[in-house]
């Protein structure tokens, strides 16, 4: 008689046998499947290009002349955060006052449609005044509109692979809404964090700051060019937004 705890007695213990039927029962199903897949195939129907292309252009607005997509990228370069934020800015403060009202008041539109603001700019609302700046105060992107009552507009930190660090959020933060700084009307603008994908997004950094929302490229950039004044665009600048594009995916 071994001892309790002796490991030398479950040397006497037998396994039940396996039937080895099992594994043929799995191996005809694996092979069967196979064989349906193959089979199957070419009496699937697809659906006419036409009808895919609809479901995929109404989202993305693809019938605009003026879509990025009409764009090639710039597939030969791998540009930096700093580029492409000062990229954005350059595209919005170029050119005439009718165009960077236009382009600036497009890039607000779509931040607010991607934000928790409830409050949306009229259609034919334009700004008395607007300004986008690029790495103030270490914000990436900040676009500002007046109306002549209250500032307010768009805050962007712009993230392709680098996270966020603490203090980062509350610092951009408190340079545009108080009133030392630039005194925003926080109701009307909209905090955005930008990736390719919101999971990439450390959230809980955004937990104590309830302005900040995390978006992705994907919804940014669809917004933007629902909201981008066609008259007011150009082919250096689709071609920079089809950049971005290629960039984050």
């Amino acid at each position: 008689m071994s001892q309790a705890g002796d490991w030398r007695a479950l040397s006497q213990l037998k396994s039940t046998p396996v039937d080895t039927r099992c594994f043929h029962v799995v191996q005809r199903s694996r092979v069967n499947a196979f064989e349906a897949i193959r089979s199957g195939l070419p009496d699937v129907r697809s659906h006419p290009w036409r009808d895919d292309a609809a479901n995929l252009g109404k989202p993305f607005r693809l019938k605009a002349d003026t879509h990025c997509f009409n764009e090639a990228p710039h597939a030969w370069i791998d540009p930096l955060e700093p580029q492409i934020t000062k990229g954005f800015v350059h595209f919005l403060t170029i050119g005439p006052q009718d165009r960077k009202r236009a382009r600036c008041l497009s890039f607000v539109k779509a931040a607010l449609a991607c934000s928790r603001r409830t409050v949306k700019t009229g259609e034919a609302w334009h700004p008395l005044s607007f300004c986008a700046e690029a790495e103030e105060n270490r914000i990436d992107i900040l676009v500002e509109l007046t109306d002549g009552k209250s500032r307010f507009g768009a805050m962007i930190e712009a993230k392709f692979g680098h996270r966020l660090t603490p203090g980062q959020l509350e610092k951009a933060e408190s340079h545009v809404l108080d009133q030392a700084g630039r005194g925003w009307d926080a109701s009307r603008s909209a905090f955005l964090v930008i990736a390719p994908l919101v999971g990439h997004i450390d959230t809980k950094l955004l937990k104590s700051r309830p302005y900040w929302r995390p978006v992705s490229w994907w919804a940014f950039l669809v917004a933007l060019e629902q909201e981008i004044d066609g008259l007011q665009d150009c082919a250096d600048f689709r071609r920079f937004r089809r950049s971005v594009w290629h960039k984050a995916y």
